[in-house]
């Protein structure tokens, strides 16, 4: 099961590393070529507020990858069981 929480960071950090790795230099300017704005952008990634599923879209398209591999889902529940079976582990 996922743990949300966990869930929203890896998926924010994600966004982040997707923008990077796009060779975008800034948050600004992969908003402005992709027709969003700065601020939406922001609060995606910074957690003012849980980004929209159209957003979440919205971002995979700008970088030209799909949902599934912006949210990356099965990388969160691989490392969620992974801690789990450690923290079993040591108890």
């Amino acid at each position: 099961m996922l743990d949300p929480e966990v869930t929203i960071t890896h998926i924010r950090e994600n966004i982040r590393q997707k923008i990077l790795d796009a060779g975008y230099a800034t948050i600004e300017k992969f908003a402005y070529e992709n027709g969003l704005t700065k601020s939406t952008i922001t609060r995606a990634i910074n957690g003012s507020r849980n980004p929209r599923l159209i957003t979440l879209i919205e971002i995979a398209n700008g970088l030209d990858i799909n949902l599934s591999e912006l949210l990356d889902l099965h990388q969160i529940e691989h490392n969620q069981v992974k801690k789990t079976k450690n923290s079993k582990l040591r108890k």
